[in-house]
């Protein structure tokens, strides 16, 4: 069991948090998109509402003066925000500071975190992290492709490219941190995958390669005989004469009746399919799982994220 801490956006819940006592972080924080977000009548979350614009007033001036002190470079860099881009960003990014200083004091040196980010301040928030987690440990760009439908028809000529998918940077505090980077197969998935079978019902699938291909260079240490078998290529095996021996014992490299060699993998050995950085698999929360909040996020990207950055045990941080 992963032990889940639920905190109000409030830097002083933060700072009640022991120092080094939380495993993982999922920051699903406001965007600053400028627009008021509120529940419908008749949904869970009815009567729930947020207003997504903000002004220096949510900022805790209280804790500026040790943000100077600690991070002057990043503050100038905050600073220059408002050349751009104006003051309200200047204020959300100094809001997002402040507590993202605060989550690295809280998180493990084994921990990681990972911020869910839309366009409108990404580009910033990015920087911020760096400096506060440090470049060096910077994980991940996730693309999580939120809808899979095509933008609403209109009138008049589209003047940009659909906005179907949000970012989550992934960072960990340091070079020490737990990464499970695969998922498990659903069953249609299975089916798919291992459609061969042996005499024992065991389910495989095939077409593994044994040999390196010839465009892949010569490698003297891997051209050997095994078994009657050889390369006809300078390239070689891609396994060690050791490890080819020790999978045709396990069953797992076959020689056919036709004299050619097969490699298998049968699925009580296949440890789940590796997960990339594009999640295009999680869709958008179902009328089932809704509370009806526009920002609601699916518990499925949760899952992932505490499945692959946690162990049984843990603390997660959900803000």
């Amino acid at each position: 069991m992963r032990n889940t801490l639920y905190t109000r956006d409030n830097l002083y819940v933060l700072h009640s948090l022991n120092s080094q006592s939380v495993d993982l972080i999922y920051l699903d924080p406001p965007f600053n998109s400028k627009r008021m977000y509120s529940a419908p009548i008749g949904s869970k979350a009815a009567g729930s509402s947020f207003k997504d614009m903000w002004t220096w007033q949510d900022v805790n001036e209280a804790y500026l003066e040790a943000l100077i002190d600690r991070y002057p470079a990043l503050v100038r860099f905050i600073e220059s925000i408002q050349d751009t881009h104006g003051k309200a960003m200047m204020a959300y990014i100094t809001y997002m500071t402040q507590r993202l200083i605060e989550m690295y004091r809280v998180l493990k040196d084994t921990g990681s975190l990972y911020l869910h980010v839309d366009p409108t301040a990404s580009h910033y928030l990015k920087i911020v992290l760096d400096r506060i987690f440090d470049k060096e440990n910077f994980r991940n760009e996730i693309i999580w492709q939120r809808n899979q439908k095509r933008g609403k028809g209109s009138q008049y000529s589209s003047k940009k490219f659909g906005a179907n998918t949000d970012t989550i940077f992934f960072y960990s505090k340091s070079d020490s941190y737990y990464l499970n980077i695969t998922r498990k197969l659903n069953e249609e998935e299975r089916l798919l995958k291992f459609k061969k079978a042996d005499k024992e019902g065991h389910r495989y699938y095939t077409g593994i390669p044994i040999f390196r291909s010839k465009s892949m260079g010569e490698r003297p240490n891997l051209c050997f005989e095994w078994r009657g078998f050889k390369n006809p290529y300078p390239s070689g095996w891609r396994l060690s004469k050791e490890r080819l021996e020790e999978e045709y014992q396990k069953g797992n490299i076959v020689i056919l009746s036709n004299g050619k060699l097969e490699r298998r993998m049968y699925e009580q050995d296949y440890e789940g399919l590796p997960l990339d950085n594009n999640w295009v698999d999680i869709p958008r929360i179902s009328k089932k799982e809704s509370l009806g909040y526009p920002t609601q996020k699916p518990l499925a990207l949760l899952q992932r994220i505490i499945k692959a950055s946690s162990n049984l045990g843990d603390v997660v941080l959900d803000r």
